[in-house]
């Protein structure tokens, strides 16, 4: 029996070293330094650079989804894609607004100022204005639903990038070799919680970019194999939010979190699934498989991206907007702006 253990330990041991040496030593230069450009009395965080490295991909994405399914034409591609940011923006921040209840009117102003953001809430964000769209555009309804979780994959796994990088939604400490560490002043954790400088961590921020990651690329094989509108919507709802539910467990719990990320994956997955089933019922109770006008491939994305009037263009605004919005901080990191202290 002991023999058994002990096997099972080397196994485990190995696994994580292997793990290691695959998926986290080659991103262990990318927490180094959270600070891309300190102009006069403002920073400039890398967060910002992966958020819009995430808007601009899903941005296309989604445009270029919504063109294979036969639903792009008459679109207005840079209004429409200023609501999307719009939704994601007051998603992110209304939330942490709501997590405070009684004590934002305390110092509204201060927080109002906080640099805090759900990724959770501007998820739901993206998603009314997505049926939003849908309505105004006559587009139908799963067809958008797959639209945004294929495409909102894609921006999560860049967004996630970020928070490696910043320094948030950090993991548990840990013995496992499968680690990562932050020694950087200006990181997030360190300036929040200064006891973990230095302590290795459950690398959370990395598993979940590599997930988000890696429903994408199963997303982009189920549109070209069954492309049938909703499927990646359903899937997406069950192994996005159960992921959720599974990873917060190693997921370290700062006195910041006013809420459980665990039960608030439940939530959406109930509510996500609720909606998903209303207009699959709506729809016929069937989920109709049809050939896409264009292969989900990265050639014929590009072409989409490059000769399609506005798309272009839209999406470099997008990414600046972006930049500025999740990027810019004040004199202080955490905050977005200088307030006078008088």
């Amino acid at each position: 029996m002991n023999l058994f253990h002990k096997q099972k330990k080397n196994i485990s041991q190995n696994l994580s070293l292997l793990i290691y040496a695959i998926l986290i030593k080659p991103m262990t230069f990318l927490n180094k330094n959270p600070i891309m450009l300190k102009i006069g009395s403002f920073h400039l965080v890398y967060f910002g650079f992966f958020a819009s490295l995430g808007g601009m991909a899903a941005l296309t994405v989604f445009y270029f989804y919504l063109h294979t399914r036969g639903s792009f034409s008459g679109i207005a591609v840079l209004p429409v894609a200023l609501f999307y940011v719009l939704g994601s923006m007051i998603g992110v921040k209304a939330f942490h607004l709501f997590t405070l209840g009684k004590k934002f009117f305390q110092k509204p102003l201060t927080y109002l100022n906080e640099t805090t953001m759900y990724n959770q809430a501007g998820v739901f964000g993206i998603l009314a204005v997505g049926i939003i769209v849908a309505f105004v555009y006559h587009i139908k309804l799963m067809i958008m639903f797959d639209a945004m979780a294929l495409s909102g994959s894609l921006g999560l796994f860049f967004g996630r990038l970020g928070c490696y990088n910043y320094g948030c939604c950090f993991g548990k400490p840990t013995k496992h070799p499968a680690h990562i560490t932050y020694y950087r002043d200006s990181s997030k954790i360190i300036r929040t919680n200064p006891e973990l400088r230095g302590v290795p961590l459950v690398p959370t921020q990395l598993y979940t970019a590599y997930f988000d990651l890696l429903i994408f690329v199963i997303f982009v094989v189920v549109a070209n194999i069954y492309p049938a509108d909703g499927l990646i919507s359903l899937v997406f709802v069950f192994i996005f939010n159960g992921f959720r539910m599974s990873i917060q467990r190693h997921r370290f719990t700062e006195q910041s979190d006013r809420i459980n990320f665990a039960k608030m994956a439940l939530i959406y997955l109930i509510v996500g699934l609720l909606i998903w089933l209303i207009v699959f019922l709506a729809n016929g109770s069937t989920l109709v498989s049809r050939a896409s006008q264009v292969s989900l491939t990265p050639v014929s994305w590009a072409v989409f991206v490059i000769t399609t009037p506005g798309v272009l263009l839209s999406t470099i605004i997008i990414g600046v907007i972006t930049l500025l919005f999740f990027g810019l901080h004040g004199r202080e990191l955490g905050t977005h702006i200088n307030l006078s202290k008088g």
